[in-house]
């Protein structure tokens, strides 16, 4: 559901621009930090779960960032078939999925009023920009060498 919504996002950006470049700085962090509101994406609001510490308390804005790390997404789709409980993502921020006590998707507007900007959203945020800087150079690296073999 989330990455529908990612997806549909980063087209209109995409559309509008007219620059992928562009469309991927935006979409990137704001799909590495989609959870950050009580560990809850839209999708996962609609299902009743939310990312929670080992302990079952909600994971916090920056252990939410870094289980949703572009990196290991290829990865993790094998790795979630294998081991469908925990994704790697999952493993490396010492998170889990389960069930949210709140299923009203309305408390979201209330959320985020009530919500105070944290130093680990910012960090997730500018964590989310400098990865995918590093990933569009090394991929544009990689071509390059390819293309002058």
């Amino acid at each position: 559901m989330d990455y529908l919504i990612l997806c549909i996002i980063g087209i209109l950006l995409h559309l509008i621009s007219a620059d992928l470049i562009i469309s991927m700085y935006v979409v990137y962090p704001i799909a590495m930090n989609k959870d950050f509101l009580n560990g809850k994406s839209i999708g996962k609001r609609i299902f009743g779960i939310q990312v929670q510490n080992l302990d079952g308390q909600k994971a916090n804005e920056w252990k939410c960032s870094l289980r949703n790390i572009l990196p290991i997404i290829p990865i993790d789709i094998l790795f979630t078939l294998i081991s469908p409980k925990r994704r790697i993502g999952d493993r490396i921020a010492q998170t889990q999925i389960g069930f949210e006590n709140e299923k009203n998707i309305k408390s979201i507007v209330a959320e985020f009023k009530s919500y105070k900007l944290k130093k680990e959203l910012i960090f997730g945020i500018v964590f989310g920009i400098a990865n995918i800087y590093g990933l569009l150079n090394l991929y544009g690296f990689m071509f390059e060498m390819v293309s002058n073999k």
